[in-house]
């Protein structure tokens, strides 16, 4: 029992720099964007690595294997990426790009070389949860933009998609659930990467808005399983935000995230085949669905609950109406990058 009260209040103090190690890791990553060579891009690549694997030792209660899967799985990827790129610069051989392109893909945890990224999903806490399926692509799509090999994006982005939509419905954590989400955004992202850096980044920044939004109110609620929607009711307003945020990542119009989708079908089809643009739109109709599916359930279970006297309360209230204020002003900015 000492021992558990020891090592509980050793990870207290520890967890006192996790703002510390955030700002260095988040610093890394945008160090990135004003990078023109790959051999200085590596080396913040591997800073970044190491930085985030401390934070995933700083916020374990037991430091299990999850570390090691992460440190393997990247440290491989860089080491490839380094060595090609080399024999890239001597011989300029169409392979070595395209191996450099896989590489980044598995650092993206991409199909088909998702499993070590929703193994790990699974078993990290809501906090790291977030930077692994956000921040943490930032610096391979950076990579990817300078050494993108079109025909191998394209085919990678469709079969992400077909297969995040096939798993999705056999899938009871909340979790897994948002990690094949992920898969198929970011199949919307590398296409966007090959048409316009800037839309790229509003996709991005749109993408990690709303995955920041959905993971605070599951970890303020502590829902894990599709169930704890229907059984542990928390409050009206709580699963009326759910509601909002599901169906914005969704890409549901006239909400948030539709916008970010809207610019990309815009620039998407003044360009590249529509056959394309129709298979895209067809995998995010489908994970629409099943977010339908899921918000049906537990609002028909709770359906006693719903009272236009407490939607009423909650519209009126400080707090949403300082999230709407929010939401447009960050439409305003996407806005602005994409047309600047």
């Amino acid at each position: 029992m000492q021992l558990f009260i020891k090592l509980k209040i050793l990870l207290i103090l520890m967890k006192k720099y996790n703002w510390l190690y955030m700002m260095f890791m988040m610093m890394s990553s945008l160090f990135m964007i004003f990078l023109n060579n790959f051999y200085s891009m590596w080396v913040f690549m591997e800073l970044n690595l190491l930085i985030f694997i401390t934070l995933l030792i700083l916020n374990s209660s037991f430091i299990s294997d999850k570390s090691m899967k992460y440190y393997l799985m990247n440290s491989f990827s860089s080491m490839n990426f380094l060595f090609f790129f080399n024999l890239n610069l001597m011989m300029d051989s169409f392979y070595f790009l395209i191996i450099i392109n896989f590489m980044m893909l598995m650092k993206l945890g991409m199909f088909p070389f998702h499993y070590w990224f929703i193994d790990m999903l699974v078993e990290l806490n809501w906090d790291m949860y977030f930077f692994l399926i956000s921040w943490q692509k930032l610096i391979p799509l950076l990579i990817l933009n300078y050494c993108f090999n079109f025909n191998l994006l394209m085919i990678i982005s469709l079969m992400g998609g077909i297969f995040s939509v096939m798993m999705i419905y056999n899938q009871i954590l909340l979790k897994k659930i948002i990690g094949y989400s992920s898969i198929n955004h970011m199949g919307w992202m590398l296409m966007s990467l090959m048409m316009n850096f800037n839309l790229m980044m509003v996709y991005f920044l749109s993408y990690m808005l709303i995955n920041f939004s959905l993971i605070f109110i599951l970890n303020k609620l502590n829902f894990i399983e599709i169930n704890n929607l229907m059984i542990k009711f928390k409050g009206l307003q709580y699963y009326f935000i759910i509601l909002m945020i599901l169906l914005s990542l969704g890409g549901l119009p006239p909400l948030y995230g539709f916008y970010m989708k809207w610019f990309f079908i815009m620039e998407f089809s003044k360009v590249y085949n529509l056959l394309l643009l129709v298979l895209l739109i067809l995998y995010s109709l489908m994970f629409l669905f099943y977010y339908f599916r899921l918000i049906f359930n537990f609002t028909m279970l709770n359906f006693i609950m719903l009272n236009l006297f407490m939607f009423n309360k909650f519209i009126y209230s400080e707090l949403n109406l300082n999230l709407l204020m929010f939401m447009s002003l960050f439409i305003t900015l996407n806005m602005y990058i994409f047309f600047m």
